[in-house]
């Protein structure tokens, strides 16, 4: 067996759990640590008891996700890292929009995926 260099072809990250991949031109890349910005956020499926103050560990089930939630395949979203901010797309238009730190933005996306689900 030969050492042969690493090279990665593709590389993505998905910034809100169970929505869309976001294909990375660059990024950096740190031993036992994720991708920068990879699942950063996700979508409570009910209240699960979350707390932002004291983050804990919670199974994916009490999250909106592909595998049991399939109907999210026919959205595409967009995530900008420096503005946090979410855009969904449904059936070639802008479905929703917004600033993931705010609670209006938050509740713009919130208001649609409750719609739509």
């Amino acid at each position: 067996m030969t050492n042969q260099p690493v090279r990665i072809e593709a590389i993505y990250r998905y910034p809100v759990k169970g929505l869309s991949p976001q294909q990375l031109a660059r990024t950096s890349l740190s031993v036992a640590e994720t991708l920068p910005a990879d699942r950063i956020y996700a979508v409570e499926n009910g209240p699960c008891g979350f707390d932002p103050a004291a983050p804990a560990y919670f199974p994916k089930q009490r999250f909106l996700m592909l595998m049991r939630n399939e109907r999210l395949a026919a959205l595409r979203s967009g995530y900008d890292e420096a503005s946090h901010t979410l855009s969904i797309q449904w059936e070639g238009r802008e479905a929703a929009r917004g600033d993931l730190r705010t609670p209006e933005g938050r509740l713009a996306i919130e208001a649609f995926l409750r719609r739509f689900m």
